[in-house]
């Protein structure tokens, strides 16, 4: 219990199955209380979200950890003053879910569960429906478990409820994005992209006001605009607050108007409503889906029209452009800016002795090492060949100096070839150009003053920088641009 229970967890097992059992056991209190006298409960989230935290945390399927959730929820329904032979066996049914939902779910590749493909839908939907009714099929088995029901009646009311609440939740927790990603989500309201949302809004409190079987239809429009133009996971939370809401809407409204006489009626209504929005509820997921896989073939189509293949550094027309705009940005906020110029020395004699191959691994791993020494405000690309540029805004020509020696260093202490027999150690040349706050110059002469810096540096021996500005930075701590 001392080993870790997944390679990326820092936290003992034994602690992590500690948070798993509290987990189970509060979200199957928070089941249990909505829970109406002698009946099944009307909303239990445990298994949904059970079964996302282990598709999304493979780790957690081991023996150790399948009985801790399980114990959890008979734990919860032992505190709760249930006979605890009946609450082996419902809790039971709930664990035959997870475990029916985790193997439809298991034969998509670990990339595809976070609902990243249409395809990753359509197999979260056989999931919910082969373990609700599993589940469902096993909780008709034993007479006390029917609450006064038939048979009939405590099947619809389990498969309804279950198959409704994993298909409405699943989708939140495995499209919800990690803490990190949500620490750097910054919401910017516009009343251009807010619009789809007000829609959706009124149309559900119109839904709500209107009330009749026909109301579940009305917030469709709305969902597929937002499925549309916003991300997955936000159509996966306002799907949710769609089906809650009107399941809610049409639940207080049939108890409120129930004709005494007509409870069978008034179930079959109830369990056919639960089971149409569930339904409905779909086509804005694949919607959402289809065009979260649109946007990231765009993205890499964009990235990949405007980086160079070999390096990831910026392609030489794509940089030029940026960096003019970097420029104009310059002499509008009167800030200084500054232009280094980079090239390797000596780089046919790698390819002569080492083979091209061995000189595209070079030029690989020396764009990676750069790139990782980079703000993201700094424009990387690269020239041609050998050579590459970096603009660094808001850098005095002392700074950029710095830099580039820094830059010199670190390559002089690398190993561009670390599985090779010999070791392969590449050493830079840099020419640095730079303009003073007020300076205005255009990106032609930036480049030409930068061209003569390396010019300089290459015929004073290699391995150093030269600035045009002739500024040294011998006194400069190198590693404070790290």
């Amino acid at each position: 219990m001392n080993t870790v229970l997944h390679s990326k967890q820092r936290l003992p097992a034994s602690i992590l199955l500690i948070n798993l059992f509290i987990l189970t056991f509060v979200l199957s209190l928070i089941g249990i209380f909505t829970r109406p006298l002698g009946a099944l409960s009307l909303f239990w989230p445990v298994n949904a979200i059970l079964l996302g935290l282990m598709l999304r945390q493979p780790g957690y399927d081991t023996i150790v950890g399948w009985v801790a959730i399980y114990l959890g929820m008979v734990v919860a329904d032992l505190t709760t003053a249930e006979g605890w032979r009946l609450a082996l066996w419902l809790n039971a049914c709930n664990m035959a879910l997870i475990a029916s939902g985790y193997s439809v779910m298991r034969m998509l590749p670990q990339s595809q569960r976070r609902m990243g493909k249409p395809q990753a839908i359509l197999y979260m939907f056989i999931a919910c429906l082969l373990g609700a009714a599993l589940s469902s099929t096993l909780s008709v088995l034993r007479n006390d478990s029917l609450f006064n029901n038939t048979v009939f009646t405590a099947w619809g009311a389990w498969f309804s409820e279950q198959f409704s609440t994993n298909l409405l939740l699943l989708p939140v927790v495995l499209a919800a994005p990690r803490f990190k990603q949500l620490l750097r989500i910054q919401i910017n309201w516009q009343w251009r992209t807010s619009m789809p949302l007000l829609a959706l809004l009124c149309s559900l409190a119109f839904s709500v006001y209107i009330g009749g079987p026909g109301a579940i239809a009305f917030p469709i429009p709305a969902l597929l605009w937002c499925a549309v133009r916003y991300h997955l996971f936000t159509v996966t939370l306002l799907t949710l607050l769609t089906g809650v809401t009107q399941i809610i809407s049409i639940s207080v409204n049939m108890m409120l108007y129930e004709i005494p006489g007509t409870h069978a009626g008034v179930f079959d209504t109830l369990m056919s409503a639960r089971l149409g929005i569930a339904m409905l509820v779909m086509g804005p997921l694949i919607l959402a889906s289809s065009q979260a896989v649109n946007r990231k073939l765009l993205r890499q189509l964009d990235y990949n029209a405007n980086h160079d293949v070999l390096t990831g550094a910026l392609e030489r027309c794509v940089f030029m452009r940026k960096a003019r705009e970097l420029l104009e940005h310059k002499h509008q906020a009167k800030e200084a800016l500054s232009l280094l110029l980079i090239d390797i020395d000596h780089f046919k004699l790698i390819n002569d002795m080492y083979g091209h191959v061995s000189g595209d691994r070079v030029l690989a791993t020396f764009s990676r090492l750069l790139r990782s020494e980079l703000r993201h405000d700094q424009l990387f690309g690269r020239l041609g060949g050998k050579e590459f540029a970096i603009v660094m805004p808001r850098a005095l020509a002392m700074q950029a100096v710095a830099f580039g020696e820094y830059l010199c260093q670190r390559m002089e202490s690398i190993d561009m070839n670390p599985e090779g027999k010999t070791p392969l150690r590449i050493t830079i040349s840099v020419g640095v150009a730079s303009l003073a706050m007020n300076e205005v110059k255009s990106f032609e002469q930036l480049m030409n003053k930068a061209e003569i810096a390396l010019s300089r540096a290459k015929s004073q021996g290699h391995n150093r920088v030269a600035s045009f500005n002739i500024i040294s930075s011998n006194t400069l701590n190198n590693n404070m641009f790290k």
